[in-house]
């Protein structure tokens, strides 16, 4: 036998001396995984990676369609509890995004997020001036109403 120490690295393919007898032997352990060797497992339900945790405006936005989207179904209780959901849906959406949809990167992820929080963005933006529009005409049809009532018009 030769005097190798244990957890010693072998060259060549050459097999490490065999346990003592009486104790099973271990074998070696891989490295843990880093930002560059983080196997993909989006769609698994598995860890998510720490790059990719938190807000995501298009779950908050656009909550249930991006949901259904991302096989989140859990989206759909923004139809029973409104605001509180979305809130939640904003807060955790990466996650439940990346554990519940195949991804083929992080970068890939990332980027699909940020197409999604550009249109929650932009059909936000619509309905806040379909809003104004709509109480502008509002006071402008009660004020109108008004005149007529007191024979001003």
């Amino acid at each position: 036998m030769s005097d190798e120490q244990p957890g010693q690295q072998f060259e060549g393919g050459a097999q490490p001396p065999p346990a003592p007898p009486g104790q099973a032997s271990q074998p070696p352990q891989p490295p843990p995984p880093t930002p560059s060797t983080f196997a993909n497992n989006s769609g698994t339900g598995g860890p998510v990676p720490e790059e990719i945790k938190g807000w995501n405006w298009g779950a908050f936005w656009l909550n249930w369609i991006w949901g259904i989207a991302h096989n989140v179904w859990l989206s759909l209780l923004v139809f029973c509890l409104g605001w509180i959901w979305a809130i939640v849906l904003g807060i955790k959406g990466n996650e439940w995004a990346w554990q519940h949809r195949r991804f083929d990167s992080i970068e890939q992820f990332k980027q699909t997020q940020a197409v999604w929080s550009k249109w929650g963005w932009i059909i936000f933006a619509i309905q806040l001036v379909i809003g104004i529009l709509w109480a502008i005409f509002a006071l402008v049809l009660a004020g109108g109403a008004a005149m007529m009532e007191r024979g001003e018009f």
